[in-house]
């Protein structure tokens, strides 16, 4: 396949993709994406397979899945029934039916499975704690952590942003990201697109690590309305409302236990829960010129009053 085929199939499934995102609770045909990205559904239906591996049906799955998920395991007080109609499944026997499709088990079920595979002493959110840290290499406990984190709550607006994103890159992959954001900033500087601090460098986390320490995640830099992206740059909106917002200065371990006292610690008591809007950081600074070598970033979550 031809490298300009190439990047066009990849800016045409982006596209597809961040539709899909930003529209996890609502049921979206082959032909409404097909007549999005401009091509017919049996071409596109083709395209897409080829890039992701899946089909869009069965990526839509997924992403849904991947939130019931984490719905399941990070608010263990959410009933199924709930996440069922936050998700915009038809009914909680559609949701049910789904996730044992995919996981062989309920809902319910596999949430039991889960808390006794992670807990011995029966206590979740001690045991969920240690997933992330496993995760993350955290080193905080959580009356450390208090100290460290202040959280915002915060209205933030829309953000039109151009992006790289990789399907599949390890959290810590430190220079994997850093080449994205090398490869995004030369294609905007050239554009004259860069007027830092007007611009801003986000990372947006398209799914939450697996065991392996696994996601989904995109480069990101605010751009003006009209800017179009060609080839891997693609364009999308960070929808904006209501966010929970850390703002740090930090090394990058402490970049990651942000999110975990934000997850672990803050949300449970705060009376909010995490939506599928999803998580983002706001890159306030280049390490590199920090005299200590920090982060200085702010971490922002979707969230939704319970």
């Amino acid at each position: 396949m031809k490298k300009e085929s190439l990047n066009d199939y990849c800016s045409r499934v982006n596209k597809a993709i961040d539709f899909i995102r930003l529209n996890l609770d609502t049921n979206i045909s082959l032909d409404e994406l097909a007549e999005r990205v401009n091509l017919s559904k049996f071409h596109f239906l083709r395209v897409f397979h080829a890039v992701t591996g899946v089909s869009p049906g069965e990526y839509h799955k997924q992403l849904r899945m991947q939130r019931t998920q984490f719905q399941l395991i990070s608010h263990s007080e959410i009933s199924v029934t709930q996440i069922a109609y936050q998700l915009g499944f038809s009914s909680v026997s559609a949701l049910c039916k789904s996730f044992k499709k995919t996981k062989k088990t309920s809902p319910l079920e596999w949430r039991a499975h889960y808390l006794r595979k992670h807990s011995n002493s029966g206590h979740f959110e001690k045991n969920k704690d240690e997933y992330f840290r496993s995760i993350f290499n955290l080193k905080y406990n959580n009356m450390e952590k208090q100290h460290q984190f202040k959280c915002q709550v915060k209205e933030l607006r829309d953000q039109k942003v151009i992006y790289i994103r990789n399907f599949s890159i390890h959290v810590h992959d430190s220079e994997g990201f850093k080449q994205m954001f090398e490869r995004l900033f030369e294609w905007a500087g050239s554009r004259g697109l860069l007027n830092f601090p007007a611009t801003k460098a986000l990372t947006v986390y398209r799914s939450m690590p697996d065991e392996n320490g696994m996601l989904q995640a995109d480069v990101c830099l605010t751009v003006p309305e009209g800017v179009l992206g060609e080839g891997e740059i693609g364009t999308t909106i960070i929808p904006g409302g209501t966010y929970a917002v850390i703002y740090k200065e930090g090394t990058l371990d402490e970049c990651f236990s942000a999110w975990d006292y934000l997850y672990n610690s803050w949300l449970p008591a705060s009376g909010f829960s995490a939506d599928s809007r999803g998580v983002f950081l706001n890159h306030l600074n280049d390490s590199g010129t920090h005299p200590e070598g920090l982060h200085i970033f702010e971490m922002c979550v979707s969230v939704q009053k319970i």
